[in-house]
């Protein structure tokens, strides 16, 4: 049989995700550089999580040419914890994190109120809350998906993304900035190319502003660039999880 003039079958797009970690004003200089590099490939295709007051230093009520620019530049702003730091206790993480894991030091009152302020913080400089929640230093404390904390429908975890509605979808998570050393990026990235090359979960990207100073921003676009030019299509988690009205319980 001759198939010559015949057209193959356009193959399926996969799904990515770029998520920017830590957006806040005290990052003002690296986020721009980030989304500068990337809007070329990905336009507005892509989240941020962003930090209501980093450190308690940087509200972002004082900074509104920054909020500009990350509603601008996204299609999907998440609740990224309020400080990014732990005010509390301390652990293995705290030290490993610089005290990052902000969520381990709360209890579940402490937890809903602190989400409650960012979601507040969020709606009076960007006109709505998050639909998301994204886990300072990966560590959700007492945050557990259902409930009825109003307008977050989803997680953003390092394995797995989750909705109140009990979806979830297996993420293949690639990061540089996995604490104080800067060589364990070649473990956060050495995870996700293996769970990618496994086929276990949707390629995710999680960018952090240290990643340019500590030099793997030539590999994050290294990697964007592959994931487009082998068929993958950027995508957010809304779009994944097709939820909506869904929200997140304090786990007691």
């Amino acid at each position: 049989m001759d198939f010559r003039g015949v057209t193959p079958p356009l193959l399926a797009m996969q799904p990515f995700l770029v998520c920017i970690h830590d957006a806040t004003p005290a990052y003002a200089r690296e986020t721009r550089a980030i989304i500068r590099d990337l809007a070329p490939l990905l336009g507005q295709r892509l989240s941020l999580g962003v930090v209501p007051d980093w450190h308690g230093e940087w509200p972002l009520a004082a900074h509104p040419d920054y909020c500009r620019l990350v509603q601008e530049s996204s299609e999907e702003l998440l609740l990224h914890g309020y400080f990014h730091r732990r005010q509390r206790g301390r652990g293995p993480t705290t030290w490993l994190t610089d005290g990052g894991d902000e969520m381990n030091g709360l209890d579940p009152e402490e937890t809903r109120r602190t989400l409650e302020s960012g979601q507040r913080v969020l709606t009076e400089v960007f006109g709505e809350p998050a639909r998301g929640f994204l886990a300072p230093a990966w560590q959700r404390g007492h945050v557990r998906m259902g409930g009825d904390m109003p307008g977050l429908d989803h997680t953003l975890g390092f394995f797995s993304l989750e909705s109140r509605a009990g979806r979830s979808v297996p993420l293949a998570t690639s990061t540089w900035d996995c604490g104080r050393w800067g060589r364990l990026a070649y473990l956060g990235h050495g995870i996700g190319w293996l769970r990618r090359s496994l086929a276990r979960g949707v390629p995710t990207l999680a960018i952090h502003p240290r990643d340019l100073a500590r030099g793997f921003w030539p590999t994050i676009m290294r990697l964007t660039r592959e994931l487009l030019e082998t068929g993958h299509e950027p995508s957010t988690m809304a779009c994944l999880l097709e939820a909506s009205g869904n929200d997140v319980e304090i786990d007691t």
